[in-house]
C-alpha cells in the first residue's frame, strides 16, 4: 500500500475543512475578529473536557453535544458584539473569553489522571488517523453549512464586507456563528486547536496578499492551503512528527510564499511602467 493510499482520508479532510475553514477565514479577516475562531475552538475544546470529566469518551456523541452546545452559547455571544463600535473591545472581549476558557479546560482536566493528555490530544489532534467515516460525517455536516451560505450569501456576506442594515441583524449573525460553531467543532475534533485555528487563519491571510477579489482569494486559499497540507502530512508521516504540529509549520511558508510573489509582481509592473 502506497503512501498517499494511507494519507488518503488524512487529505480528504484537509480538503473539506480547507474549502470551509478559508471561506470563514476571509470573513474573520474582513471583520477584524481574528482570533473569534481560536475562542470558538477553545470553548469547544472546553466542552469537550466537561464531558470527559462527566465521564463520557470524548470521541463520543454526548462529548460532541457537549462541545458544539458550549460553543453554540458563546456563538450567540459573539453575535452580540456587533453592537459593540470599537474593534479593539470586541477583540479584548474575545481574547478575555479565550484565556479563560484555556484555564477552566485545565482546571478540569487537572481533575483526572488521564486529563493532561487528553488535553494535548485536543491541542495537537492526530489527523492521521481519521477514517472514511469520519471524512462522510464530516462531508454531511459540512454540505448543510455550504448549503446554508449559498442560499444566503448575499446576507452572509453583507455581514462582513457591507454597510447595509443587514449588519445589524442579531438573527444573521448568529446562523454565521452557529455555523462557524458546527464547522470549528467538528474540526477540533479530528484536527485539533492548533490546526483548526491555522487552517481558518493562514491560507486566507496568504490569499488576501494574492488579490482582493473574494472568489479569486477563496480559490487561492484553498489551493495554496492544500499545497502546504499535503507536505505536513508527507514529512509527518516520513518524519514520525506530531501531525498537527508539522502541518501548522508547513502551512506557516504560506504567507512568505505568497509576500514574495506579491513583491515579485509589483516589481514586474513596475518595470513595465518604468520600461
Amino acid at each position: 500500500m502506497s503512501t498517499w493510499t494511507l494519507l488518503a482520508p488524512a487529505l480528504a479532510v484537509s480538503v473539506l475543512m480547507l474549502v470551509a475553514h478559508t471561506y470563514l477565514g476571509l470573513h474573520v479577516l474582513a471583520r477584524g475578529i481574528i482570533f473569534v475562531d481560536l475562542a470558538l475552538a477553545q470553548i469547544a475544546v472546553l466542552g469537550l473536557s466537561l464531558a470527559f470529566l462527566a465521564g463520557y469518551e470524548t470521541r463520543s456523541a454526548q462529548a460532541h453535544a457537549f462541545a458544539f452546545g458550549a460553543a453554540l452559547l458563546a456563538a450567540g455571544g459573539f453575535a452580540l458584539l456587533r453592537r459593540i463600535p470599537s474593534k479593539v473591545t470586541r477583540e479584548v472581549a474575545i481574547g478575555c473569553t479565550y484565556v479563560v476558557a484555556t484555564a477552566l479546560t485545565v482546571v478540569i482536566l487537572s481533575r483526572s489522571s488521564q486529563g493532561m493528555e487528553e488535553l494535548k490530544s485536543m491541542l495537537n489532534g492526530n489527523v492521521l488517523f481519521v477514517r472514511w467515516d469520519d471524512v462522510g460525517i464530516l462531508a454531511v455536516a459540512y454540505l448543510a453549512v455550504a448549503l446554508l451560505h449559498a442560499a444566503f450569501f448575499r446576507r452572509f456576506h453583507a455581514l462582513s464586507f457591507g454597510d447595509g442594515a443587514t449588519r445589524r441583524s442579531f438573527l444573521w449573525e448568529f446562523l454565521f456563528f452557529a455555523s462557524f460553531a458546527l464547522v470549528i467543532t467538528l474540526g477540533v475534533d479530528l484536527a485539533g486547536v492548533l490546526l483548526v485555528f491555522a487552517y481558518l487563519i493562514i491560507p486566507a491571510f496568504s490569499a488576501s496578499l494574492l488579490s482582493t477579489t473574494f472568489r479569486v482569494q477563496l480559490l487561492l486559499g484553498f489551493l495554496l492551503g492544500l499545497a502546504g497540507s499535503a507536505l505536513g502530512l508527507w514529512l509527518s508521516f516520513a518524519g514520525d512528527l506530531p501531525t498537527g504540529a508539522t502541518m501548522v509549520a508547513a502551512l506557516g511558508l504560506l504567507p512568505v510564499a505568497a509576500a514574495l510573489a506579491r513583491r515579485g509582481t509589483l516589481r514586474d509592473k513596475k518595470g513595465t511602467i518604468g520600461f
